[in-house]
């Protein structure tokens, strides 16, 4: 499985080698992480609020329902948190990356994809119906730098063909009922993350617990 744009980026931060735990918060229903990038790795732990996403189809070895707000996992015992497209959702984020940093090992790494809040974004439909917020970059680097991490790379993309993908998405989960991500968009969208730019639709980001 080849990834592209927001994908390619957020898994170019993950240590898929990581010999400690590795925390998924909100698995999803596309599940590219549990099923390739992790795929037989012992040491994920899949995790999301909703149980129909640990179901078998869900290949991780390991999978908890968790709530990013108040996540029932000791402290110090993590070695690196992946949550994607998850913050926005929160009615409480700035709690949710607490928690992450009390769970993570000194040191642990975090990566996190969040929607940029720009123009383009006003075009996302989730923004209306699931989305509490989008994040400028300065206010997730806020977040993240006042809850102890520190920064180690950030790389915002995406445009209009990401958008179209989303849509083309929704048409097909909502009228067949299957989850499937077109790739006919792939080496389009993958174009509009090669290099950094502000304006771009997705923010991810390496940081690091101080």
């Amino acid at each position: 499985m080849k990834l592209y744009g927001r994908e390619r980026i957020c898994a170019s931060f993950m240590d898929t080698k990581e010999p400690g735990k590795t925390l998924n918060i909100g698995a999803g229903e596309v599940l590219w992480i549990e099923n390739f990038l992790f795929k037989n790795n012992k040491n994920l732990i899949s995790s999301d609020l909703d149980p129909k996403n640990l179901t078998e189809k869900n290949k991780a070895k390991t999978k908890k329902i968790i709530d990013a707000e108040s996540i029932a996992l000791p402290s110090n015992t993590i070695n690196q948190v992946i949550i994607l497209d998850v913050l926005e959702h929160l009615k409480q984020d700035n709690k949710a990356v607490k928690e992450i940093h009390r769970i993570l090992k000194k040191s642990g790494k975090l990566v996190v994809c969040v929607p940029n809040d720009t123009l383009l974004s006003y075009l996302n439909p989730v923004r209306y119906v699931q989305h509490e917020r989008h994040y400028s970059i300065s206010h997730i680097s806020n977040i993240l730098k006042n809850n102890g991490f520190k920064i180690k790379k950030i790389h915002a993309g995406g445009g209009i063909f990401e958008l179209m993908n989303l849509y083309t998405h929704f048409l097909i989960k909502y009228t067949t009922g299957k989850i499937i991500n077109p790739k006919f968009f792939d080496k389009l969208r993958d174009n509009e993350y090669k290099t950094h730019r502000k304006s771009g639709n997705e923010i991810a980001i390496l940081a690091i617990k101080e």
